[in-house]
């Protein structure tokens, strides 16, 4: 019998520990205790969701940027190559029938200011001249 009244004591006394800090950690009312639980589900759920939107809103931000960015890139590219090959006609239509394109050197060094102003400069084509020729003649049968 002693060993039954001391595995009581003990079962006893454990449960009464389990008791208070249960109590010590939660409060004393245990519906209130699931309720507590419930709501701090709740908020940190919609912590969590809160963060995740967020996230979501700051990365199609960053996305939307670097798109914008790159087809901005790609626009002012294509703009220089076609600025690039509008000068390149333009040097091609300034230069005499005869020439390659390719000026004899006149032994004397050329400076890039004189250059950049004779490219500036307009240069005006000959107009080819106006044949006298009467108008076709429409055909009859």
């Amino acid at each position: 019998m002693a060993m039954d009244f001391d595995s009581q004591l003990i079962e006893s006394v454990e449960v009464r520990r389990n008791r208070l800090s249960a109590s010590f950690l939660f409060g004393l009312n245990p519906t209130e205790r699931r309720w507590k639980d419930r709501t701090n589900s709740f908020v940190y759920g919609l912590i969590i969701a809160a963060l995740i939107c967020a996230f979501c809103v700051a990365l199609s931000f960053v996305i939307n940027i670097l798109t914008n960015y790159i087809n901005d890139r790609n626009e002012r590219e294509q703009q220089r190559e076609q600025q690039e090959l509008e000068r390149q006609q333009m040097e091609q239509d300034r230069q005499p029938q005869g020439t390659s394109g390719n000026p004899e050197p006149s032994g004397a060094p050329v400076s890039p200011a004189a250059t950049a102003l004779l490219a500036s400069l307009p240069v005006s084509q000959p107009s080819a001249p106006q044949a006298d020729t009467l108008p076709p003649i429409p055909w009859t049968s």
